[in-house]
């Protein structure tokens, strides 16, 4: 029986949700603040003169959620998939709880996010995305379970969609914007692109609250997400060029280092490296740094600009020629850390309400 419900929660990540439209109250939810946006995401070509990667053609992410490093490492589907590249041993979290780690992810600073609460952050505060689009570089968010491209409610269907899991709809420079609100597109559309041979240069993958631990376990979320290599990652044409990161967003003891399990894999990763770790301190704007100088990107001037919490992946040092600073000691990144959006949640920054689906 087990098995079997890890076989049909990995078919449902890679199927369509066909659903009847999710209800708040009794009343139709709008799916999407931009209905008709969606044909405007499905072109993945990076524009004419978009620059070439210096290490790596594609970056992917993969987060699960809310495990600690020593049970993660322990678990054999995540033994399986570092073979595969590279174990990142000295991975860190920025802070607590989960959505200002993901806010932090492509915006270089949790902007005062200290709860999982419904946020519109300001149109004016930039992101990776814009990095990426200012150069002529594709993008999308995938999220599993989402109810329609660019849908930005707070929950859907019994909270197998969370919006706090979801980093690009939670700002309104894209929330608000119907171009680039369509590439937050359900899960369901990884394999399609994938199969088409349209993947985006950037890509950020959000497994439903089951799949990605939160809800389940550390075990469930590795079976989850070897199926989901298998299925949809490996052997696939872009993999061969491609850097993928596997991480979670925090650890599950807060009074503990917030050391989170990560590795590195994909085409991108020499050969001889693979199946090796790399104890480099690295954070969540380790990302951010690693794809700005791979695509000469700029800097969002925030956590990837400070080099004690931004050192770029090692492997890829030389063809980026960055040095990396060695972060002795380890901070515990369990702070909480306040600033602009610190008490605002709920706030009116968008003309959309949040809505909750069941």
């Amino acid at each position: 029986m087990y098995t079997l419900t890890i076989a049909l929660s990995v078919l449902s990540a890679l199927s369509s949700v066909s659903a009847q439209a999710p209800f708040v109250s009794g009343s139709p939810v709008i799916l999407s603040a931009y209905p008709s946006a969606t044909a405007a995401a499905f072109d993945n070509d990076n524009k004419h003169g978009a620059p070439n990667g210096k290490a790596f053609k594609y970056f992917m992410q993969i987060w699960l959620e809310n495990q600690d490093y020593s049970t993660i490492s322990n678990i054999s589907y995540y033994q399986s998939a570092a073979k595969n590249g590279i174990t990142l041993t000295n991975y860190n979290a920025i802070t607590h709880p989960s959505e200002p780690n993901y806010v932090a992810s492509v915006a270089g600073s949790n902007l005062g996010v200290t709860n999982d609460d419904y946020y519109d952050i300001p149109a004016s505060e930039t992101t990776v995305f814009d990095l990426l689009e200012a150069q002529g570089l594709t993008w999308k968010a995938y999220n599993e379970m989402i109810p329609a491209p660019g849908w930005t409610g707070f929950s859907a269907y019994n909270g197998a969609y969370v919006r706090k899991h979801n980093p690009a709809i939670i700002f309104d420079s894209i929330g608000l914007n119907q171009t680039r609100s369509a590439n937050v597109v359900s899960g369901d559309r990884w394999l399609v692109d994938v199969n088409s041979k349209n993947v985006p240069a950037y890509s950020f993958y959000t497994p439903n609250i089951t799949n990605d631990g939160h809800n389940t376990n550390g075990t469930f979320a590795g079976q989850w997400l070897d199926g989901f290599l298998k299925a949809a990652v490996y052997d696939k044409e872009f993999y061969k060029d491609a850097l993928i990161l596997i991480t979670f967003d925090e650890n599950e003891t807060s009074t503990a280092r917030n050391q989170v399990w990560a590795a590195l894999i994909g085409g991108a990763i020499p050969k001889h490296l693979q199946g090796t770790t790399d104890n480099t301190f690295y954070t969540h704007y380790s990302a951010i740094k690693t794809v700005e100088l791979n695509w000469g990107l700029g800097s969002l001037g925030k956590g990837d600009a400070d080099p004690s919490l931004s050192n770029v992946f090692a492997f890829s040092t030389k063809k980026l020629h960055y040095e990396n600073v060695n972060v002795y000691p380890v901070p515990y990144m369990n702070d909480t850390i306040t600033g602009l959006m610190t008490g605002k949640s709920y706030n009116e920054t968008s003309s959309a309400s949040p809505a909750t689906s069941t």
